[in-house]
């Protein structure tokens, strides 16, 4: 069985403005996603209804609005979320029940439905979209992620039974894989604190929406997030700055930005950072890095609000709920316009 190929594995929105927009959950065409699940008609009627259910209804739309008028690139992608989660590592965490924030790029159903071959043309197109999105984001200062949520909650609390909890009509979310006290892989070497989205930019943008009539409310989600194409986007600024402030060597640096892009669970690395084994020649330093974060001290913290302030670097997650998706371009356009106005004061101080 052939399976189609990622020439591109995304979809692109050109621009040369210093942000990149991403919408990793918008609508994408069911048919895209055929190819590669079992073709008994059952089992393609519920690919249906999962594409349909899964992808952010006006995220793409919102995404494009802001992109033109920032004259930024974007990107959105080609198979749709229902069948795979661009904005998930690829492997995910090992949980006892599947849940939002532990499930990988392809979720349980899908890992149990693809045709024979369809994992490993599956990973190819995952590849091929981070590949995309790094070498986009190479030039960025700030990436921004445009997102829409479900009015009641997500799929996974409906799935479980769990009641309805009625959601802001827009939220921003700072969530990260390493607001944790148990930090796991690459997450062992961030400040359990660094957050990428400044306390300026979040009232900005709150303020550009609030204008356009979006009610902005707190984020539904918890602290610890999933390692998101944002997260990954801070991780690899974060790595590289240590090197070029010489706090980290560079050979090791480079090491974690491509690791922050393709595997953040690489055992190699775990065993590294643990003590488990001995610190190969391009993970040198890694080990007293991971004690550094994890030390209870004060230290992380302030190098991670050390690093905000010299690298520039930014990341913003929006959210717009569901029932308002006929509102996605104003949508957009608000998030631009307080993006704007956060430069522009940035440029000013």
């Amino acid at each position: 069985m052939s399976f189609p190929l990622p020439t591109p594995a995304l979809y692109a929105l050109p621009g040369h403005a210093p942000i990149l927009l991403v919408s990793p959950h918008a609508t994408a065409a069911l048919a895209e996603a055929v190819p590669f699940v079992d073709p008994d008609p059952a089992i393609q009627a519920e690919l249906a209804e999962r594409v349909a259910e899964w992808h952010d209804a006006g995220s793409g739309e919102a995404m494009a609005a802001a992109a033109r008028h920032l004259g930024a690139p974007g990107l959105a992608p080609i198979l749709p979320r229902g069948l795979m989660d661009l904005n998930r590592g690829w492997k995910g965490r090992v949980e006892a029940k599947e849940t939002l924030f532990g499930k990988g790029a392809l979720d349980a159903w899908a890992a149990a439905h693809l045709r024979e071959g369809g994992r490993e043309a599956l990973e190819g197109w995952y590849r091929a979209a981070l590949g995309q999105i790094r070498a986009a984001a190479e030039a960025a200062q700030g990436f921004v992620e445009v997102h829409s949520f479900g009015d009641l909650g997500s799929t996974y609390d409906k799935q479980a039974g769990g009641r309805p909890v009625r959601r802001p009509e827009a939220a921003l979310i700072s969530a990260t894989p390493w607001a944790s006290a148990y930090p796991v892989g690459l997450a062992r070497l961030l400040p359990g604190d660094l957050r990428g989205t400044p306390w300026p930019l979040e009232r900005a943008v709150t303020d550009a929406l609030q204008v356009r009539n979006f009610r902005v409310g707190p984020a539904p989600y918890p602290t610890q997030g999933p390692w998101a194409l944002s997260a990954r986007f801070l991780a690899a600024r974060w790595f590289r700055w240590l090197a070029q402030t010489g706090r980290l060597p560079m050979a090791t640096a480079e090491t974690l930005v491509a690791l922050a892009w393709t595997d953040e669970q690489d055992p190699r690395l775990e065993a590294a950072a643990t003590g488990q084994s001995e610190e190969p020649a391009d993970l040198v330093g890694v080990r007293d890095l991971a004690k550094a974060m994890g030390a209870w001290s004060h230290d992380a913290g302030q190098l991670g609000d050390i690093f905000l302030s010299e690298d520039k670097a930014f990341t913003l997650v929006v959210e717009l709920r569901n029932d308002r998706t006929d509102d996605a371009e104003p949508f957009g356009l608000a998030v631009a316009e307080g993006l704007q106005g956060y430069l522009a004061a940035r440029l000013e101080g």
